[in-house]
Parts: structure tokens; C-alpha cells; sequence
């Protein structure tokens, strides 16, 4: 009840359209009562006075009227498709708005693929319910009550003989939807899983075509797609079930039309074309029937798609900015980490009990294996997660006190991985500040030594660099990423080993540049390079979500623990990596 009561308001949004579909509702079905009515008088006429005038101008009267009928008909088709669109329009961008709004923790849950279904093609089933089966379900509903009242006119008894029947019909109605609606479900999730597989394997074939696992994903995707197959067999087999028993119904009620009906023409209480006229009516009603059918059948799979869309339009942010969040001045850069601890969920905690002051103007390198809790501290500060425990304050503020967009646009971020959109080098550039002038790019870029690649691009810095930036090597996306965050000029960086893919020699030149960059700017760098960690402020080690070590270089040297035996093994590696170069 409630998910009819939400598709009433969706279509009310609309309500001009909807009233001029169901005000030309009334003529159409008009017509489409009198014209078996007419055909009954040319049957009389034919049959029965041998009138020739009155046959021209009853056969005259069925083209006029059908000539109309079909003018509505384009009324109505018109009316429907806008209908549809505008709602479905509407339902498009609820659910793009949730998906920006929803935090990042909802994109580690959430396959690509299920989104992608639920905001593609279970959205077009919307759209197909509301295009095709509502106006057909108006439709019947208006002709229904039209070909019922028309029976009774005829003869009362033969109409109540016709409609004896229909409860069979209701009663399979519900035995029918409640199974049809769980096998549409399973196949749309199962439509969702094919789809994130095939995303999967678009986005990571390079990957796949480098370990030879062509044949391996061809089985992996033949189980899923047999897996899709066989709930669509499912559907299909109860559908082959479900309507031959309206044609079975359909076969009894006409008989029993001509065997009482035959019976009254017999013995003069019917006449012959009242006869005929009541079985068209009885043909008419087999035909609404078979109509609310198929619409039954339609709404079904509608509801399970419905779901799976409202699912995601209806999911709260895990991170909720508060009713009275105030807008972040400009900050100094000033960041403390009080007593922080994080976890995903309830098993196990990422960070525990994270103590961290990064001063205005310093730069603090974290440094730890993989899992050890960096990336996390970056997605605590940057708001994508919010704290289990504890607190971080900006200047004094904690940040969940704060409107979320005026933390982050004081943030300028380069993370490990860049993503670039297929579009020119200068939107790429400008996406976080895009009525940024032509001067101020090409400053940015050339503080991020991407200026001279750039211009000998085909079109510089109007040049398309294709989906997720593949026309550039590493290196260039890199410093591309890195003149989108410098051109923002926030007082906050944080780079995230955002030099992992550039020469020792475009390193250097980007080091010096960021060292100027980063006086009176705070920076939270992770990175594997030695140069980097070296000249930090402050460098912090983590380990199983702790700091273990906290210190400039010379002390975490001097005190020869976790940091000098990391710091010996990068620098060793940077030395054979400089041999070969040379």
C-alpha cells in the first residue's frame, strides 16, 4: 500500500497531464461502446428491413467514428510517453542526488554494477509501467464499467451468467503476483550481479589480458549470465502457466453467451442483433480481462524494480551533516586529532585511539604497510567517514560541527588513485574551481610540471585525454592531479603518494615546487619517497591503527625503531633505482 501510495504522489507531481489523459479517457470509450452498437443496427438493417439508406449511413457513421477514435488514440499515445518521461525524469535525478549524497562507506558496500541496473534499466521498467500498463489499466477500468452497463442493458441475466466466472480469475491474480514478483526481484538482483561483473571486467582488462584470465572470466560470466538465464526461465514458465487459463476462462464464458443467449433468441425474448451486439460486448470483456492480466504481470515486475530503486533513494548518508552546521571560515591550516578511533562497522576497529596535531604550515608524512591505517586518517579528515570516538578539529572546530562543502573546499587532495574524466586537460584542471582563468591553469600546471607535456598535446589544453585520462601515462595524470588540487589553492593538502609514477627527475622539479607551495599550508603527505618523508615537519608511523612512532627524521634516526628500519629499505631502493637510470 505504502509503494502505490509513493507512485500516486510521484504521478499527482504531474497532475495537468494526468487529468488531460483520463478527460480523453471518456470520449474513447464512448466510442469504442457505440460502435458495436451501430455494427448491431447495420445487422438489423441488413437482416431484417433490408434497408439500403440506413446501411450507408450506419457504415458511414462506424468510419467517422473510427477516423476519430484514432485522432484520440494520438492524443492519448502523446499524452502517455510525455507522462511517463516527466515521472520518470523526476525519479532519474532522485536517484543521482542520493548517490552524490550518499557517503563513501555506501560505495564500499554497493557493487558498480547494482547501481548502474537500479539507475538504468529498473528505471526503464518504471517508465514501461507507467508508459504502457497505467494507461492501459485507465483504459480498461473506463471501458470495463462502459461494457458491463452496456451488457446489463441488454439483458441482466445474461451479463451476471458472463461475469460468474471472473472470480477465478482474481483469485489466480494474487496466486500469480505474489510468485511473479519474487522471481522478478531475484532477477533483477541477478541482472545487477551480470552487470557489475561486466564493469568489472571493462574497467580491469588490461589486468586480465596481462595474467592470460580470458578463459578464466568467460567461465566466471557464463555462470552468472546461466544463473539470469534460468530465473528468466522461472518467469517464463509461470507466465506459459498463468495466461492459457484466461484463454480457458475466456472459451466458457462465450460459450455460455451463445448457449443462454440462443436459447433467448429461440424463444423471441433476444433478438439476433442484440445477440450479436452482447457477444461483441462479452469478446470486449475477455479482452479487458486478458488486459488486467498482462498489466498484473506488468506491475509486478514494476514493484520489484520500484524497490530496488527506492532502496537507494531512500538510504541515509552513514555521514549526516547537522541541522545547524555552520559554514567554515577560511582556515589557517590547524589540525588536531584528539583521542580518534574508527571502525566500519561493529567487528573490529580501523584506528584506535589516534593523538595527531599537524601545526599551520607543517607538513606531516604517515608512513606504515599497507592496512596499517593512512588512507583512513586522510577519509576521517576529508569527512568521508565520521569518527567512532574521539574528535578532529580544523582550526578549532570539529569538523562535524561544520558544513561538509566548506571543509573540503579549503582541502586540496591528489589521491593514490587519480581519476580523470573524458574531457578536455583544462576541465580536468578546473573541476574543482571552474571559472578559474586561462593564467591561473597554466600557473598551477606549471607549478606541477604538467605545463610542457601539455603543450605538446595535439590540442594543449584543450585536448581530450580520453576515459579515466588512458591516453597519458602515469606520471602526466599524476601532475595533472596535482594542478587540479594546487589550483584551488586550499590551506590544507594532502597527497597521497600522489608522486608514485614519476622519474626521479620530474620528482625533483615537482618536490621544489610543492616545498614553496607548502609554506603557511598544512600537508598530510603519504608517500614511499625518501626526499619526501625526509624534509616532513613531522613524520608519524602506524601500525594495526596505531601510532607506534611520532618525530622529525633525526629523531626517529636517532631512535633507530620501525622508521629507520622502513626509512633504510626505501632509501636502498632508491639507490638502485637511481643505478638504473644511470
Amino acid at each position: 500500500m505504502l509503494l502505490i501510495t509513493r507512485l500516486l504522489r510521484l504521478c499527482l507531481k504531474n497532475w495537468r497531464i494526468l487529468i488531460l489523459g483520463i478527460a480523453l479517457l471518456i470520449p474513447t470509450t464512448y466510442i469504442k461502446i457505440y460502435i458495436p452498437k451501430l455494427s448491431g443496427e447495420v445487422l438489423k438493417n441488413v437482416l431484417e428491413n433490408r434497408d439500403f439508406n440506413s446501411l450507408v449511413f450506419e457504415v458511414f457513421q462506424i468510419l467517422l467514428f473510427t477516423g476519430i477514435l484514432v485522432a484520440f488514440y494520438f492524443f492519448e499515445a502523446y499524452g502517455k510517453n510525455y507522462f511517463s518521461q516527466k515521472v520518470v525524469y523526476d525519479v532519474r535525478n532522485d536517484i543521482f542526488k542520493s548517490i552524490q549524497r550518499q557517503s563513501i562507506g555506501f560505495f564500499d558496500k554497493v557493487e558498480t554494477g547494482q547501481l548502474m541496473s537500479r539507475s538504468t534499466t529498473d528505471i526503464d521498467r518504471i517508465r514501461v509501467f507507467l508508459d504502457t500498463y497505467l494507461g492501459m489499466l485507465a483504459s480498461s477500468i473506463f471501458l470495463l464499467v462502459g461494457v458491463v452497463a452496456s451488457m446489463i442493458l441488454i439483458d441482466f441475466g445474461l451479463t451476471l451468467l458472463s461475469l460468474s466466472v471472473t472470480p477465478l480469475i482474481f483469485i489466480s491474480f494474487v496466486m500469480f503476483g505474489k510468485r511473479i514478483r519474487i522471481l522478478a526481484r531475484n532477477a533483477r538482483d541477478q541482472f545487477g550481479a551480470l552487470t557489475s561483473m561486466l564493469w568489472e571486467n571493462i574497467v580491469g582488462i588490461r589486468a586480465v589480458r596481462s595474467f592470460t584470465r580470458e578463459e578464466y572470466e568467460k567461465q566466471k560470466f557464463h555462470r552468472k549470465n546461466e544463473d539470469y538465464y534460468n530465473m528468466m526461465i522461472q518467469t517464463v514458465k509461470l507466465r506459459s502457466i498463468f495466461l492459457p487459463l484466461y484463454s480457458l476462462i475466456g472459451g466458457v464464458i462465450i460459450a455460455l453467451v451463445y448457449w443462454h443467449g440462443g436459447i433467448q433468441v429461440i424463444n423471441n425474448r433476444l433478438t439476433i442483433d442484440q445477440l450479436y451486439v452482447f457477444s461483441t460486448y462479452a469478446i470486449m470483456l475477455l479482452g479487458l480481462i486478458s488486459n488486467l492480466a498482462v498489466i498484473w504481470s506488468g506491475y509486478q515486475q514494476m514493484v520489484a524494480a520500484f524497490e530496488r530503486v527506492f532502496e537507494v533513494i531512500d538510504t541515509k548518508p552513514e555521514v549526516k551533516e547537522k541541522p545547524d552546521a555552520i559554514t567554515l571560515p577560511p582556515v589557517e591550516g590547524h589540525v588536531i586529532f584528539e583521542n580518534v578511533s574508527f571502525g566500519y562497522d561493529e567487528d573490529g576497529l580501523i584506528l584506535t585511539n589516534i593523538n595527531l596535531e599537524a601545526k599551520s604550515g607543517e607538513t606531516v608524512a604517515l608512513l606504515g604497510p599497507t592496512g596499517s591505517g593512512k588512507s583512513t586518517i586522510i577519509g576521517l579528515l576529508l569527512r568521508f567517514y565520521d569518527v567512532t570516538s574521539g574528535r578532529i578539529l580544523v582550526d578549532g572546530y570539529d569538523i562535524r560541527d561544520v558544513n561538509i562543502e566548506s571543509l573540503r573546499k579549503q582541502m586540496g587532495v591528489v589521491s593514490q588513485e587519480i581519476f580523470l574524466f573524458n574531457k578536455t586537460v583544462k576541465e580536468n584542471i578546473t573541476y574543482g574551481k571552474p571559472n578559474a582563468t586561462i593564467e591561473e591553469i597554466v600557473r598551477a600546471a606549471k607549478i606541477a610540471k604538467a605545463h610542457d607535456f601539455i603543450m605538446h598535446l595535439p590540442n594543449g589544453y584543450d585536448t581530450v585525454i580520453g576515459e579515466r585520462g588512458l591516453t597519458l601515462s602515469g606520471g602526466q595524470k599524476q601532475r595533472i592531479a596535482i594542478a587540479r588540487a594546487l589550483l584551488m589553492d586550499p590551506r590544507i593538502l594532502i597527497l597521497d603518494d600522489s608522486t608514485s609514477s614519476i622519474d626521479v627527475d620530474t620528482e625533483y622539479e615537482i618536490q621544489q615546487a610543492l616545498r614553496a607551495l607548502f609554506k603557511n599550508r598544512t600537508a598530510f603527505v603519504i608517500t614511499q619517497r625518501v626526499s619526501t618523508i625526509r624534509n616532513s615537519d613531522k613524520i608519524v608511523v602506524l601500525e594495526n591503527g596505531r601510532i607506534i612512532e611520532e618525530g622529525t627524521h633525526k629523531s626517529l634516526m636517532d631512535f633507530k625503531g620501525t622508521y629507520h628500519r622502513i626509512y633504510q629499505s626505501l632509501y636502498e631502493y632508491r639507490k638502485r633505482s637511481l643505478k638504473q637510470v644511470k
